[in-house]
């Protein structure tokens, strides 16, 4: 005999057969340099984080142009698949990246595959990387960095949030569109100021990342002592008047803090028997992409 359950607000019947968590990662920056309600780790010594399968509604928000653009659908999946995160606008991109790994491996399996085009004779190879290999060899990333510069400044850094990352995607993807549609242009001089200000558009957004990226700089005074800056105005100005070679320096320490976190360089070999090459591809955390096989 069947038997029909109302909805009541005791424990649902169904409830034995909820997701579960399907692996535990710790992150980059092991959420030591979060402030509260950002993520809210365990009181245990394993810093490590419970990892669950993607839900149906997960996986229909990634289908969303919109909400992947302004970066929703990836902290929406993030609060879901991870409940420790509370806040994952406000992690550090390495962390995001690592836990998209991660839920990636609880959805779809240890495997993913990686295709990379090689740059001799331009063959397109699929290789199959683990995802736990990826999270054990993952590098620590600190909440400051610190760099001495060829002109004696000592500029502090910090890891680029995972809402500034939206920013640079939102103004890429701007900066594509206006690609597009400046060469529907007929008139010269009107595609080349088009062009100008979509460039200039996007290099102010990577100059303001830059800006945010930077915690301090200390110099030394007549008498020797070190003065520290930390006004946003004052380091906006100076970046602003420095020269290109000191410009250069601090933008390449920032770009190699941000490369920390997750290795996203994998090892391929050309399938192509004539050409014998082998070379180094990146593994694309876009999740449009990432996603596709689980």
């Amino acid at each position: 005999m069947s038997k029909k359950i109302k909805n009541t607000n005791t424990q649902n019947p169904l409830s034995a057969y909820f997701r579960a968590p399907k692996l535990f990662t710790r992150i980059p920056s092991g959420g030591k340099f979060y402030s509260e309600g950002v993520v809210e780790m365990k009181d245990d010594t394993s810093m490590e984080l419970a990892i669950y399968p993607m839900t149906t509604k997960d996986e229909l928000l990634l289908k969303n142009p919109d909400a992947l653009l302004n970066g929703e659908a990836v902290a929406s999946l993030i609060q879901s698949c991870v409940p420790e995160v509370k806040n994952a606008r406000e992690l550090y991109s390495a962390d995001v990246d690592a836990l998209l790994i991660a839920i990636r491996g609880a959805s779809g399996g240890d495997d993913v595959d990686v295709a990379g085009t090689c740059p001799k004779c331009e063959t397109v190879s699929d290789i199959t990387v683990s995802v736990a290999s990826s999270l054990q060899s993952m590098e620590e990333v600190m909440d400051l960095y610190q760099i001495t510069l060829a002109n004696g400044l000592v500029i502090s850094g910090m890891p680029f949030s995972y809402k500034n990352t939206i920013k640079a995607g939102v103004a890429s993807f701007q900066s594509t569109r206006s690609m597009q549609s400046i060469s529907t242009l007929t008139d010269d001089m009107e595609r080349l100021k088009a062009f100008n200000e979509s460039f200039v558009k996007l290099a102010d957004l990577n100059f303001e990342l830059l800006i945010d990226a930077i915690y301090s700089v200390v110099y030394l005074d007549e008498e020797g002592d070190e003065v520290t800056i930390d006004d946003k105005g004052i380091i906006r100005e100076f970046l602003e008047n420095t020269d290109n070679a000191t410009g250069k320096e601090i933008e390449e320490f920032i770009n190699g803090i941000n490369a920390k976190g997750v290795n996203t360089e994998v090892e391929i070999e050309c399938t192509n028997e004539e050409c014998d090459n082998t070379y180094q591809s990146s593994i694309n955390f876009d999740p449009v992409n990432f996603f596709t096989g689980s």
